[in-house]
């Protein structure tokens, strides 16, 4: 939105959520066309909350890499170059090394088992998974090429990690926060539970911020944030529109259904405070270019050619829901 003469620019918060390697791929294509269809630019959001994938993309903007450079390197890919992508050890191929035997965190289940009703179903599971053998030192090494040891003020930066010993939310980069660099952080906040070990930060094991929630956009209104004037979410790992007639499609659609389910009312929340907001998630066309394993980043030149082409058409609806 452009300010008009004499009144000061709309405050802007950028949520971006989880949804492995091909939610990456959707993320960057949704924010270019984003920008195309409004002239805005995602490094001058006021905040910037990524999860996950998400936060790569957070940490890319933050430090000033364009949107565009994010969407050349996807399309042609240049292996000597230093243009983020991302790569996480053990994720060759979209599929993961087996995991250790027994479950992740006992800590945790123990804490479910006394108060069931405080934590999600995906953190519920994840404390039920198997330890994972990959790591995601590929994303310390990523982030580390662009971004800063400290944490940029403008704009405010928040990486959402989960502890996974006691289930609690981790906005890294806000005051209070344990001692991380973004890279440290967004590693933590890439650790899938069951494919990738937990990250340790300060002595404490992390684990994917998406085991909370998918993109976390009720920290927009934490007393640590400046007042806001509207928000772009995007939502990878949920869904909009008719869900596929196929067993996968079923069960890709409930996943999603249940991720998206809970990012719907942060969002309520967002827009009961008076907050503009703009969400948008892939739609069935996208989602059969997906797949059900958004781990594969063998797929990411469909997936962003696809989305280029849906999400510049959605952005341009006049009846679209925002």
């Amino acid at each position: 939105m452009t300010a008009g003469k004499g009144r000061p620019p709309s405050r802007r918060g950028l949520v971006l959520g989880t949804g492995g390697s091909l939610g990456y791929a959707w993320t960057v294509a949704a924010l270019s066309t984003w920008q195309q269809a409004t002239g805005h630019d995602a490094r001058e959001a006021d905040v910037i909350v990524g999860t996950s994938a998400g936060s790569i993309v957070a940490s890319a903007l933050a430090s000033g890499v364009a949107v565009d450079d994010l969407v050349e390197h996807l399309l042609h890919p240049k292996p000597s170059s230093d243009t983020p992508r991302p790569r996480r050890d053990g994720a060759r191929g979209g599929l993961p090394p087996l995991p250790r035997v027994g479950p992740g965190s006992i800590r945790l289940l123990a804490a479910v088992a006394r108060a069931p009703s405080r934590f999600p179903p995906l953190a519920v599971a994840s404390a039920l998974l198997p330890v994972g053998r990959a790591d995601t030192s590929g994303v310390v090494r990523l982030v580390s090429s662009f971004a800063p040891e400290t944490w940029p003020t403008e704009p405010q930066l928040r990486i959402v990690a989960t502890d996974y010993d006691s289930g609690a939310r981790v906005p890294f980069g806000r005051d209070g926060a344990p001692p991380a660099s973004p890279a440290e952080a967004a590693s933590a906040s890439c650790a899938v539970p069951g494919w990738f070990k937990p990250v340790r930060i300060g002595g404490r094991r992390y684990v994917d911020g998406g085991v909370c929630s998918a993109t976390s956009a009720d920290l927009l209104l934490g007393s640590d944030m400046p007042a806001l004037d509207e928000a772009l979410v995007l939502v990878p790992l949920a869904r909009r529109g008719r869900v596929r007639l196929s067993v996968g499609g079923a069960a890709d659609g409930l996943f999603r259904g249940i991720v998206g389910g809970r990012s719907a009312r942060e969002i309520a929340r967002l827009r009961g405070s008076g907050l503009k907001v703009t969400a948008h998630a892939p739609g069935p066309e996208e989602r059969a270019v997906m797949g059900w394993n958004v781990m594969d980043a063998s797929r990411q030149g469909d997936v962003v050619r696809t989305a280029l082409r849906t999400t510049a058409a959605w952005w341009a609806r006049e009846d679209r829901d925002t």
